[in-house]
């Protein structure tokens, strides 16, 4: 398939004259459609700068970034957005937070009502369509995001450490969700998360940064076929691949990221 991402020598600083803080920079990738693609580092290592580069929600300053073959100069109808805070509205029952994009963007409610519910339902919320967000788990409102970003139907999925503030067992749990909807949705996704079980487990590639300016440490295929279950993460190999990217992670650190890749 064609790139459905494609970043080329991208960077990014913030301020200007004596005050600048250089936070990317000269990143190169490109992500295939119907890729699940993972960005991996420590926390504060530019991740999230660079999907908010991607998404349109910040400037570029140096580099190209391209969806579908367009430039990105702004946020996109076309992409779905995930972010660590689910931030729904309280007011507005599950239901209705799933169909808030729609309603901004002027489109006919009726046409999106089925798949609003088909998402809820997938997400295991279809009794819950009715709450309100103050009567919902913390796991429930982050699935309502979820339905929220793909009610639209984006071509693009991203996604910035959605799981990141959740207890364990309840980001086991949408973990598995988030295989599930892969395979039965195929979106292009690029993923945050500084979680190695996590980036093996979801991703087709693992995309590894660190240092300050951001840079891009190696591109690491995941091996695994598709679909995938929980008990992958038992698997030798699963934990093998885990270790290698965390002496990529550290290796890099060591040598002051001499091995970046453009």
């Amino acid at each position: 398939m064609s790139a459905a991402i494609d970043c080329r020598a991208v960077g990014k600083i913030y301020g200007n004259g004596r005050r600048t803080f250089e936070a990317v920079r000269a990143i190169t990738f490109s992500v295939r459609g119907g890729e699940f693609v993972t960005l991996l580092g420590p926390s504060g290592c530019g991740k999230s700068t660079l999907l908010m580069l991607v998404g349109g929600l910040e400037e570029i300053t140096v580099g190209t970034i391209e969806l579908g073959g367009r430039p990105v100069v702004g946020p996109r109808s076309e992409t779905g957005m995930i972010f660590q805070d689910p931030m729904l509205l309280p007011w507005k029952s599950a239901f209705d937070n799933v169909l808030f994009p729609i309603d901004m963007m002027r489109r006919p409610r009726a046409r999106y009502t089925e798949r609003a519910h088909e998402l809820l339902a997938a997400m295991g919320l279809r009794d819950a369509a009715a709450k309100k967000p103050p009567q919902l788990s913390g796991g429930m409102r982050q699935r309502v995001a979820i339905c929220r970003a793909l009610v639209s139907d984006p071509e693009v999925m991203l996604m910035d450490e959605p799981f990141s503030a959740l207890d364990a067992i309840t980001r086991d749990e949408l973990n598995v969700l988030m295989l599930d909807l892969f395979e039965r949705y195929r979106k292009t996704a690029l993923f945050v998360t500084h979680s190695i079980r996590e980036a093996v487990l979801l991703s087709d590639r693992v995309l590894v940064m660190g240092g300050r300016p951001a840079t891009l440490i190696d591109d690491v295929r995941i091996p695994f076929s598709r679909p995938r279950d929980f008990a992958l993460t038992e698997a030798a190999d699963f934990n093998a691949m885990c270790g290698h990217l965390r002496e990529k992670i550290t290796t890099a650190r060591k040598l002051g990221h001499a091995d970046a890749i453009g």
